[in-house]
This record gives C-alpha cells, sequence and structure tokens, in this order.
C-alpha cells in the first residue's frame, strides 16, 4: 500500500514501474490533496492579517475545510488501491465462481464510488477557492491559482477513472445514472476555473490590498 507514510521519491518510483498500483487513482488523490495543501497555505497566510481582518471568519471556515479535503484525499489514495486490488483480485476468479458473482457488483461500485468521492472533494476545494480570490493575501494568489488547477485536474481525472468501470456495470440504469453524475459535477466545476483564475490575473495585475505584517 502506498500512502502518506511513504517518501516523495518512493511513491513516484512505484508510480512509474511496471506494476498496478499505484495508478491513475492513487496519483489523482496526491494531486487533489496538493490542490487541498496549496489552498491551506495560502490561508495560513492570510489568517490574522489586519487588513484582511473583515474576511477572518471565513478564512478561519476554509483552513479548516481545507484540512479535511486533504485529509479526506489522502484517505481516498489508500482506498483507491484497496478497492482496485479485490477487483484485480476477484477478476482472476472463474466467471462463474460464486464469490466472483457474490462480491463482484459490490466491489466495481466500490471502484466507482471512491473516485467519485475525489472529484467531489477537489469540486468543494475549488469551489471554496474560488470564493476567496478577493479575500486573502495578494501575495499568495499565484498558489491559489496552483491549487484551483490541481483541483480542477483532479475533478477531470476522477471522472476518468470513474468512466473507465462504468462498462462492467450490469445495470445500464445504474451506468446512466452515475455518468449523469459526472456529468453534473465536471460541469459545475468547469465554470468554476474559468472564472477564478482570470479572477485571480485580475487581482494581482490591480495591485490591490497590500496586506500587513
Amino acid at each position: 500500500m502506498y500512502d502518506q507514510s511513504q517518501t516523495i521519491h518512493a511513491f513516484l518510483t512505484a508510480a512509474a514501474a511496471k506494476q498496478p498500483a499505484p495508478g491513475g487513482g492513487s496519483v489523482t488523490a496526491l494531486a487533489g490533496a496538493l490542490s487541498a495543501s496549496m489552498a491551506e497555505m495560502v490561508l495560513n497566510y492570510s489568517v490574522g492579517k489586519k487588513n484582511l481582518a473583515p474576511h477572518e471568519p471565513l478564512l478561519q471556515s476554509a483552513l479548516k475545510e481545507f484540512t479535511r479535503a486533504r485529509t479526506l484525499l489522502l484517505s481516498l489514495m489508500a482506498e483507491d488501491q484497496s478497492a482496485y486490488e479485490a477487483m484485480t483480485a476477484l477478476r482472476k476468479l472463474p466467471p462463474d465462481s460464486s464469490e466472483r458473482k457474490e462480491k463482484f457488483d459490490a466491489t466495481l461500485l466500490a471502484c466507482i464510488r471512491v473516485p467519485q468521492a475525489m472529484a467531489a472533494t477537489a469540486a468543494a476545494v475549488l469551489e471554496l477557492s474560488d470564493a476567496l480570490v478577493d479575500k486573502v493575501n495578494r501575495f499568495l494568489l499565484s498558489d491559489l491559482a496552483v491549487s484551483g488547477e490541481l483541483a480542477m485536474a483532479t475533478v477531470r481525472c476522477a471522472l476518468y477513472n470513474v468512466r473507465i468501470n462504468l462498462a462492467d456495470l450490469t445495470d445500464p440504469a445504474d451506468r446512466r445514472s452515475i455518468q449523469k453524475q459526472s456529468d453534473a459535477l465536471l460541469a459545475r466545476a468547469t465554470p468554476i476555473i474559468q472564472r477564478a483564475i482570470p479572477a485571480i490575473w485580475q487581482r494581482i495585475d490591480r495591485g490591490d490590498v497590500t496586506p500587513t505584517t
């Protein structure tokens, strides 16, 4: 299992190796956790600033939300590997085995629900970051942009991992429902990143709200 207990080098080496895990799901979760951590850094440089005092309650609350998101995404990194390993083990069983028949649908849904949770969490990070563009330390806005771009990438990549598993769902209604949820999440996140990044650079270009120390 590759999780936060490993070094960056160990994780990247394992991800590059000829082995199934950690794979795209784990990398996606890590990108999401990095997005949250960048947002946390922006908030840590914003809370307690005199010129940002009117926004202090929101900043404090947002900081906690970003920390929760980072923790959740790191947990989902491990859950994704567990779900994939369970599915791989089932696929090695004969198609007509009772164990495979009994566990396949539930295991497949885990392979879908985990990346769905990644996408939803990243979308929430993106949404909250967008609301903070004009309320945080101006000198950290490029880091907020990094957070936003990583969050958007996490949404997209997590939904790729949802989509790749849909074909194996036996119930067409389930496939349609999950695809509809994915489409809605992407439709929610896309206009946010399209709005947030230009807003960040507009504020940088204006040079307003110089923070006090």
